[in-house]
């Protein structure tokens, strides 16, 4: 879809092309006149196909009017059109007609209402379970066309989370009929059952208006029609929505327009459950199927062992973090040979320590430095716990060199000392 943008914006026809806005559509929607006439499209071979598709598309559009009309009454609470929406799920309900011709493909809800069930008439606007994050309890009686819906407590920002901008809402729910549609040979077009009128459009009822600081106690609503459809090509459908109000003049709360959220809650076709049954998708807390069964009453369930030729092979996932490789230490062993200058007269006595010849990192605990001056041992060695270290024999030599001999020390464990003395 093009969208027209720039400094000659403008809405209206010009020439071939046509602008308008469209609701959800910030930009100005584009449309170009053209392509083959009318006239081609119904009558020519090579439009075959297109006038199928062109049918059910059709058909698909005229069902969704009809949901439309199951929730007339807040089909209002929404930020843009999602009439096209609906008729994509229309869509997929006629897919699933496997002995209709195409083109001629019947669109029967009843058989498939789940389909649209969860339905949200909100996109950019929070929808409606974010405004109310507490179930809704209900049930619904396909052969009495009837429904009770239980609301919860609301509690601001607790279960109850409104638009900060306006000070009252209510809760409003629907319930409506919509008919399967089917194909219409002699009229060739999609059209609905013969019984089908405006009685069967959806029903009401709201809730007070309550204030969206304090927010609202428990409520039950309850709806009923008094239509009967002749035959079974129906479904009955609930819809709940909420809308906000403000104060107008002498005191009067009147609706915001275009502000809201509305949700489809439940659907109920041919294969409806029960009555008294809510199908399993929410949970009545009234109702209790085991709670006046006595134990009496329950006979054993008699089961029989069935043998196997084979053993059933189990499958059993054994989920393992791998961890990082551990890397082992490399020793390695340096010898160090360092000159030394000394004097004749120098004082081999001294005490204070010399300053120790550069050391690798990974170090072994046996390393010794043994040298000779003026044919006095200073010895170099690694000072260890009491009783951890012995000294090596005391080797004396005439050659006025340190000699270092593999000199490994182990990091952060042993500490390197030198001292001197007389041999």
């Amino acid at each position: 879809m093009p969208f027209l943008e720039g400094p000659f914006a403008f809405t209206g026809k010009l020439d071939k092309f046509s602008a308008y806005r469209m609701r959800g559509v910030d930009k100005i929607v584009l449309r170009r006149k053209g392509g083959p006439s009318g006239e081609k499209v119904k009558t020519a071979e090579s439009f075959k196909n297109t006038r199928c598709t062109m049918s059910e598309f059709g058909g698909c559009s005229r069902h969704g009017s009809y949901v439309r009309k199951a929730l007339l009454q807040i089909r209002h609470l929404a930020d843009y059109n999602f009439g096209s929406d609906i008729n994509s799920v229309m869509r997929q309900v006629q897919l699933r007609d496997s002995t209709g011709e195409w083109g001629r493909r019947r669109i029967t809800l009843s058989e498939h209402p789940r389909l649209l069930e969860g339905f949200s008439t909100t996109q950019k606007a929070p929808s409606f379970d974010s405004v109310v994050r507490a179930p809704i309890y209900y049930t619904m009686d396909r052969q009495k066309r009837s429904a009770r819906v239980d609301l919860p407590e609301l509690l601001r920002d607790i279960n109850y989370h409104p638009r900060n901008d306006h000070a009252m809402f209510r809760l409003t729910v629907t319930l409506g009929i919509v008919p399967d549609v089917t194909y219409d040979v002699p009229a060739k077009e999609y059209l609905p059952p013969k019984w089908y009128s405006r009685a069967y459009n959806s029903i009401s009822v709201s809730t007070d208006w309550n204030p969206s600081l304090e927010g609202m106690e428990r409520t039950t609503l309850e709806l009923a029609m008094n239509v009967l459809p002749p035959d079974d090509s129906w479904t009955l459908m609930l819809s709940i929505g909420i809308e906000y109000g403000a104060f107008r003049e002498k005191g009067t709360i009147g609706q915001v327009k275009r502000f809201g959220a509305a949700t489809i809650l439940a659907l109920r076709g041919k294969d409806a459950p029960p009555e008294g049954d809510n199908g399993g998708s929410t949970i009545d807390e009234d109702a209790s199927p085991l709670a006046d069964v006595p134990p009496e009453s329950v006979s054993p369930v008699e089961t029989e062992e069935i043998q196997c030729d084979a053993e059933r092979p189990v499958l059993r996932y054994v989920y393992t973090v791998k961890g990082p490789e551990k890397q082992e230490r490399e020793i390695v062993a340096y010898s160090y040979v360092v000159p030394m200058h000394v004097r004749d007269d120098a004082n081999c006595t001294t005490t204070q320590p010399m300053p120790p010849p550069p050391l690798p990192d990974l170090l072994s605990p046996q390393g010794v430095v043994r040298s000779s001056l003026c044919e006095q041992l200073t010895s170099v060695h690694l000072s260890r716990p009491e009783g951890m270290h012995t000294p090596w024999p005391d080797r004396c030599g005439p050659k006025n060199v340190v000699e270092a001999h593999s000199l490994p020390l182990r990091r952060g464990r042993d500490k390197l000392t030198m001292s001197t003395g007389t041999g």
